[in-house]
């Protein structure tokens, strides 16, 4: 069985890959759209409604980078899901080109003997000349 047949026995069609797609790209863009906005609110002015409203735009702050974060991570796994896919095409293809190269090395071999095998030619060497000779 091939890589991307393996998706079919997950029950993992081709649609339902791009779906997951669609929706990560979707909840990334959705992310970004509705990100926490800065807090409006007054804490008072006294000292500590004021050192209350500052740690509460850091925070809103810190939570909007992670926001921005999280969606640039859905859209990575978006793509890394694609290339997934792709990448078991690609290994499907380049393992059924070495099963076809071993089943003809097979055949080669496969005859009694080298001699009445007619599924191929065997490789000739030539001896080298010269090497180790004594003269």
């Amino acid at each position: 069985m091939y890589a991307l047949d393996m998706l079919g026995e997950l029950s993992l069609p081709e649609d339902l890959i791009e779906d997951v797609r669609s929706m990560l790209g979707r909840n990334a863009d959705d992310l970004e759209t509705n990100n926490v906005g800065p807090i409006g609110a007054v804490f008072g002015g006294s000292d500590s409604g004021a050192q209350l409203g500052h740690h509460s735009s850091v925070a809103q702050q810190h939570v909007a980078r992670a926001v921005v974060q999280m969606a640039a991570g859905l859209r990575g796994y978006r793509d890394n899901l694609a290339g997934f896919v792709d990448d078991l095409g690609d290994r499907d293809h380049q393992s059924a080109a070495e099963l076809s190269g071993l089943a003809q090395s097979t055949a080669c071999v496969a005859a009694p003997d080298f001699g009445t095998n007619a599924a191929c030619t065997l490789p000739t060497s030539q001896a080298p000349t010269g090497a180790g000779e004594e003269g």
